[in-house]
């Protein structure tokens, strides 16, 4: 991943014009972006990113490249000058970052500029100071080989765009993120980012991928990447591919290099997607960082103002290369060989043995209506369900149970005698009555939960007092009961808190630890309290009582990740509603889940003491009803 460096004149390039021009500077992030670039292409095997205030007082690049000669420097700054192309068809052939010749014209117009740079040949250096495009200043001073400039007060002379840049964690998560896939993108390199003189990741020079994902990722994520490496003629590929135990809810995070060159490519995305299919969760994505070299005269790089999306040539080639390689790697590593990953960790997963089972069934056979007549007493539910589904085949055996035995149902007991044998309501529910002239029936479960586990059939009478059927869904009513719970927690704090026995240790990615900094006392609102440990390590004290078991430590992960992703772009206020949904949803009982009758009905009080109790976050209805006269309608009783 090296870019062979061969000292070219800067000069004026031709037909510059007919190049895609774009807005080189919007934010500070693009400054480091280009400066970043100039460094690699100059060979640089350190490079250092200082930063004060988001960038907006400062970013200084420093590093031991072949640096600029003197009489070059001045020349750099002019727009549409460049060492790395001459003309439109060097494109063609490019295998350098940078080529368009903008960037240092475009940031030296909207900034005060300080640039100190030495190439081996000479003694000394050079100075040059730049104050909006102009040179103020030019000096010879001592300095090591390579460069080092300095971006001072972004924006200075352009108050308009000054106040539209973001606030400062936004700005810095944006920076953070660039960095971050250069150092994914150059290992062999030592990348090193310090924020207002606190250091924030320093990637040694590594030829190991996982060891950079390490430093920047942590020990998990880098545990569970596999390496890939294909070849074939003209076409190469090589990286880490991620388990699905790592995926993530945004594909944003996963990283594509293009000829050393990260780039956003809708077709390459959905080719690695689709190669994972049946491997990931529903909404789920692939978590990868891959390389891809291609003959540069097949790409086509100059259709973006800053060189993020790209054209290939041969679009249905590439596509099939690359989820046909991906593919047969998924199915050997995270298929077929899958038990690598779950050996280790499945054991309290495991069920129950065969004959456990059958004991437990024995004894629920003997005693079921001795309990049956104890629970109607206290009137609760006996529910003998979870045992009866999972083994079925154990009853079948032992009772010789035939399809039709729900044709031996009354209304009088939760139980029938079957040939000597007694057997569970709830058994004899979930069976369908065969017959040759109706359709397969069966009654629904005694707690009114349909057998998608995603409605619940309730009666009830509405406002107008018509009876009739209710239908309830459950995620709905949940999500709707979970964004009013934390919406409630600036007025309830101390009664919506539960404090951890054992406090967590939480690892983030840099650019989550700044917004998980600029918004503790937001967070902490929502009911969870994290405190900064130092580096990129957060303690998690306190979780709203809401969530009554201890999360796991990959689910927390997984929130500050997508709250992050929600929140970079504009201040906490402004999405506060977008997180608590976002909170609400994944906090909810879901469609598919399986409930017990006191699950239901403290779902039903919860959701009456809602505000808005017939809209779920997303403004999606809980309740439908149907009333006893449609119903008659229906079946023709009345007109």
């Amino acid at each position: 991943m090296e870019i062979e460096v061969n000292r070219s004149k800067i000069q004026k390039i031709q037909d510059a014009d007919k190049i895609a021009a774009g807005e080189v500077v919007e934010r500070p992030a693009n400054v480091v972006k280009e400066l970043i670039e100039n460094s690699i292409d100059a060979g640089a095997k350190e490079i250092r990113v200082i930063i004060k205030k988001a960038g907006k007082n400062l970013i200084q690049i420093i590093d031991d490249g072949i640096g600029i000669p003197p009489e070059e420097i001045a020349i750099a700054f002019e727009r549409h000058t460049s060492n790395k192309i001459r003309c439109i068809e060097d494109l063609d052939t490019l295998n350098s970052l940078g080529f368009r010749g903008e960037a240092l014209a475009s940031i030296a117009a909207v900034s005060q500029v300080e640039i100190i740079t030495r190439i081996e040949e000479n003694v000394r250096g050079v100075q040059l100071n730049i104050e909006g495009g102009k040179i103020v200043n030019r000096t010879e001073v001592s300095s090591p080989v390579g460069t080092n400039i300095k971006i001072r007060n972004l924006f200075y002379n352009i108050p308009a765009r000054q106040k539209f840049l973001k606030k400062d964690s936004t700005e810095l998560g944006h920076i953070t993120d660039i960095i971050q896939r250069y150092s994914l993108a150059y290992p062999n390199l030592h990348f090193i980012y310090l924020h207002n003189e606190l250091t924030i990741l320093n990637c040694p020079a590594s030829n190991d991928l996982k060891t950079t994902v390490f430093h920047i990722y942590g020990k998990k994520v880098a545990k569970f990447m596999e390496s890939i490496t294909f070849q074939d003629a003209g076409f190469k590929i090589s990286g880490l591919l991620g388990h699905g135990e790592i995926s993530r809810n945004d594909r944003s995070i996963s990283s594509f290099f293009l000829n050393n060159r990260y780039i956003i490519s809708d077709l390459l995305f959905r080719a690695i997607q689709e190669a994972y299919k049946g491997v990931l969760m529903i909404g789920k994505y692939p978590f990868f960082i891959l390389y891809l070299q291609l003959d540069p005269s097949l790409v086509d790089f100059n259709v973006h103002p800053k060189k993020l999306h790209i054209r290939f040539e041969n679009e249905e080639y590439i596509y099939n290369k690359v989820y046909n390689t991906i593919r047969g790697f998924v199915e050997e590593r995270f298929i077929e060989k899958e038990d690598k990953y779950t050996k280790t960790e499945i054991s309290k997963y495991i069920s129950k043995s065969k004959k456990e089972l059958e004991s437990e069934i024995y004894l629920q056979s003997k005693h079921s209506e001795e309990i049956l007549s104890e629970f109607e007493e206290k009137e609760k539910i006996m529910d003998v369900e979870k045992f009866i589904i999972q083994e079925q085949d154990i009853v079948e055996k032992q009772g010789g149970i035939e399809e039709s035995v729900q044709l031996h149902l009354t209304d009088h007991g939760r139980t029938q005698k079957v040939i000597g044998k007694i057997i569970p309501e709830t058994f004899l529910r979930e069976k369908y009555i065969n017959t040759k002239t109706l359709p397969r029936l069966r009654l629904i479960s005694y707690t009114g939960q349909l057998s998608n586990n995603i409605y619940i059939v309730l009666e009830g009478i509405n406002d107008n007092g018509e009876a009739g059927i209710y239908l309830l869904d459950q995620h709905a009513a949940s999500e709707r009961i979970k964004k009013e719970f934390f919406y409630n927690l600036d007025a309830k704090a101390k009664q919506t808190k539960q404090r951890l026995i054992s406090p967590l240790n939480i690892e983030v990615a840099p650019s989550e630890k700044f917004f998980l900094l600029a918004n503790l006392n937001e967070i902490n609102k929502l009911g969870f309290n994290f405190e900064h440990f130092g580096g990129n390590t957060f303690i998690l004290r306190e979780i709203p009582t809401i969530i009554e078991k201890l999360p796991n430590i990959e689910i927390i992960k997984e929130l500050i990740s997508d709250i992050t992703e929600i929140g970079k772009e504009r201040s906490f206020s402004d999405v506060k509603e977008q997180i608590i949904n976002y909170l609400a949803c994944h906090k909810s009982i879901r469609g598919g889940d399986a409930l017990a009758l006191k699950d239901i009905r403290k779902l039903i009080l919860d959701l009456s003491n809602c505000k808005d109790p017939f809209h779920c976050a997303h403004g999606r209805p809980t309740l439908r009803f149907i009333s006893f006269k449609q119903l008659d309608k229906l079946f023709k009783r009345t007109l």
